[in-house]
């Protein structure tokens, strides 16, 4: 029994009518999701890299306020940094349609913790191994500002070592990351726009020479964000450096000395 070439065909032209309008209405969901992925990651990106400059370099708010012996005073500025974070959030999860996964919010696996411990370890040995260069450069090492900071109250400091190392993780490290990476298609491109962006924002409280020492530690950090892409590993290393330089540290006596 043979079919009728006309059937056969009208099967044919419909199937391929089908498929083709399928596929146009994929086509077109997708540029459409683009285009609202490119605006809103456009903003994103604004909110994380741009507003933290604006606050700092503008407006005298963040890095250099945080050291303001005025408790009110840090108290606005962590309040600043966290409102920035939750509109950021707020970008990522209304306008990007996208989850906290997306910006390496992931749960921890064992070899992250390892990872994020070992980040702090050799972290906090490039500060000791790149004092003596700054020193010889005749620059000031991150050590004056950390004497700036023992003066404050210590439930300030655990406030700033907790704020700094989830926002500042969010914002210029898992955000602007994964969304630049996203836009340029390149790893390198993503980690070294993020990158430069955290260190030219220490300048104005660190100086020069202690920049070049975070600059070095901020290495550490942006390479453990790429090999593992959980943001969680670099909070932890980010923390405990913070916490080692601005809480234990002031405790020792010969730190004093």
């Amino acid at each position: 029994m043979r079919f009728r070439p006309c059937s056969a065909g009208g099967r044919t032209a419909t199937l391929g009518t089908i498929e083709v309008s399928i596929l146009d209405l994929w086509k077109e969901e997708k540029i459409i999701n683009v285009n609202r992925l490119s605006r809103a990651t456009l903003v994103g990106l604004f909110v994380a890299l741009g507003l933290p400059f604006i606050f700092t370099l503008i407006l005298g708010w963040d890095s250099i306020s945080v050291f303001d012996p005025s408790i009110p005073v840090i108290l606005v500025s962590l309040t600043e940094d966290w409102v920035v974070v939750f509109l950021l959030l707020g970008i990522v999860f209304f306008w990007e349609r996208q989850s906290l996964a997306s910006i390496g919010i992931k749960r921890m696996t064992r070899r992250d913790l390892l990872a994020g411990l070992v980040g702090f370890v050799v972290g906090a040995l490039s500060f000791i191994l790149t004092a003596p260069l700054v020193r010889a450069l005749g620059l000031s090492t991150t050590s004056a500002g950390i004497e700036q900071l023992a003066q404050i109250p210590i439930f300030v400091r655990i406030a700033i070592v907790l704020t700094a190392g989830i926002t500042e993780e969010i914002l210029f490290r898992g955000y602007p990351i994964e969304r630049l990476i996203s836009i340029t298609g390149r790893t390198t491109w993503g980690a070294g726009i993020a990158y430069l962006a955290f260190v030219l924002l220490h300048i104005p409280f660190w100086g020069l020479g202690g920049t070049i020492q975070i600059g070095v530690w901020s290495l550490v950090i942006t390479g453990l964000y790429v090999r593992r892409r959980n943001l969680p590993a670099c909070m932890l290393m980010h923390i405990l450096n913070d916490a080692y330089a601005f809480i234990f540290l002031p405790l020792l006596p010969r730190y004093w000395s």
